[in-house]
């Protein structure tokens, strides 16, 4: 009887603990697609962008592709809501690359067109909370 007792103490510990270390409880999150794209293609030296790795923490990672990658390049993620959704990518050659944030896919929430043939290209959006 105690030992059941005693595991139920630790159970309900254990609950409230992993509740507390959740920042996110209801996981709301956004389905984000980045694009990045050249008019004549090539290729990129790196890539790198924002992405939760676990929908129930407000936490967000960046993450980097290095290359050679190809373009386009698409990459689909999921950002906690009231987070900062971004994709940086840089060229091997001349290429003027426009970078995209999409909302499920289909609504542009941010599209950027670097300044110059070479340049880097960032595009970031805050996610709505």
């Amino acid at each position: 009887m105690e030992i059941k007792q005693g595991l139920g103490i630790v159970l309900a510990a254990g609950v409230l603990l992993g509740a507390s270390a959740c920042s996110n409880p209801s996981g709301k999150s956004w389905a984000i697609t980045y694009e990045v794209t050249d008019a004549n293609g090539g290729t990129l030296s790196d890539v790198s962008f924002a992405q939760s790795p676990d929908r129930y923490n407000d936490e967000v990672k960046q993450d980097t592709v290095t290359g050679p990658v190809g373009v386009p390049w698409k990459q689909e993620v999921v950002v906690a809501a009231g987070q900062k959704a971004e994709v940086t990518a840089k060229p091997t050659g001349d290429l003027t690359l426009t970078c995209r944030i999409l909302l499920d896919g289909v609504k542009e929430l941010a599209k950027v067109t670097a300044p110059a043939a070479g340049g880097p290209v960032t595009c970031e959006k805050t996610t709505d909370s």
